[in-house]
């Protein structure tokens, strides 16, 4: 039976204990960014150390251009795998509780439920959270702030090439601490006294825009369907790739909130993103109101945060589009003029 918000040590060793082989998969979301690298290899450094099961590690799709960076610089000869090549007594999947997120390699970890245990910080939990032997999904600021409270209570030391990659991980996921608490500040400290290096962590996660991103933008910003409600702008539109980038830049052309929706043969990606500002007058969490409204009406999945969600599904991107701008719209009508 599942159990949510297990202490991580206890419910990995209860599957572990039960197994002769102890063959573990540690898997992440497609395009591992810093985060789900970080947390991939804190888990991995967790499993070996404790149980000795010299855990596979599985990107699907590989690693993000930031993320391919900071492994060719702290890790030399990182050996990792695209899809499963063989079955596992243990699935351990952290960043991603949506199968969807994980692409082929989900349906496999569905299909094997038993043997998961789900680390994630994004809401609402996805299908796999529902369907695996242990749960821990918390409302933290980077999925690596888990993985580490773990390592450090287990009394584990990190070398400097992993403490940085971690500090990235949490850096990216905070937006280089646009968004923290005590508990992100206090496992940064932890990082630094080991010895990482602040100024080259941060200028690794720099990266200029490529071409594609920046003509993805402008198409955006040039299909971009404006809806005002009250004092509040909302703004959609479509582009093929690089979702994320492009409904960050309509939030800083001005808009208040922003959806972007990309994809290819049926398959959709919905990214949304919303200002500070907004997420606090209105109370709107993109993650926990708007992304279970759209799971509730069609096909797929997604998760977030308060002012950065996404959602995979199939369908046609314009009809998505039309419709999620009228679930967005009103919802801030409703929020907005509820007291009016």
């Amino acid at each position: 039976m599942k159990k949510d918000n297990v202490d991580l040590l206890a419910a990995i060793g209860k599957i572990l204990a039960n197994t002769y082989f102890r063959k573990v998969a540690v898997v992440t979301h497609i395009n591992a960014d810093p985060d789900a690298l970080a947390s991939a290899l804190l888990a991995k450094l967790l499993i070996d150390r404790l149980y000795g099961a010299n855990a596979d590690l599985i990107f699907p799709e590989g690693l993000s251009s930031v993320s391919k960076r900071l492994a060719e610089r702290f890790l030399s000869g990182m050996e990792f795998l695209e899809n499963f090549v063989d079955n596992y007594d243990l699935y351990l999947v952290v960043d991603s509780s949506s199968s969807s997120a994980l692409r082929e390699v989900g349906e496999k970890v569905l299909s094997y439920a038993s043997r998961a245990v789900i680390i994630d910080h994004h809401f609402p939990p996805g299908d796999l959270a529902q369907r695996a032997a242990y749960v821990c999904v918390r409302r933290e600021l980077a999925c690596t702030n888990i993985l580490l409270e773990a390592v450090f209570k287990a009394g584990i030391d990190l070398d400097r090439g992993l403490a940085s990659i971690s500090l990235a991980g949490i850096l990216y996921d905070t937006g280089r601490f646009q968004r923290a608490d005590p508990k992100t500040f206090m496992l940064s400290s932890k990082l630094l006294e080991i010895g990482v290096d602040y100024e080259e962590v941060v200028g690794l996660l720099q990266e200029p825009m490529s071409l594609s991103e920046r003509v993805a933008r402008l198409k955006a910003a040039s299909r971009c369907l404006i809806i005002r409600v009250g004092d509040y702008i909302i703004c959609g539109s479509h582009v093929s790739s690089h979702e994320a980038s492009a409904a960050r830049g309509l939030l800083s052309l001005g808009a208040d909130v922003a959806v972007v929706v990309g994809g290819k043969r049926g398959e959709i990606r919905v990214s949304f993103r919303s200002t500070q500002e907004f997420y606090r007058n209105t109370g709107i969490s993109l993650g926990r109101d708007i992304v279970p409204l759209l799971s509730d009406i069609m096909e797929g999945s997604g998760g977030g945060h308060a002012t950065a969600a996404g959602f995979n599904g199939v369908g046609d991107v314009q009809k998505i589009l039309q419709l999620v701008l009228r679930l967005l719209s009103s919802e801030v009508y409703r929020r907005v003029f509820r007291h009016g």
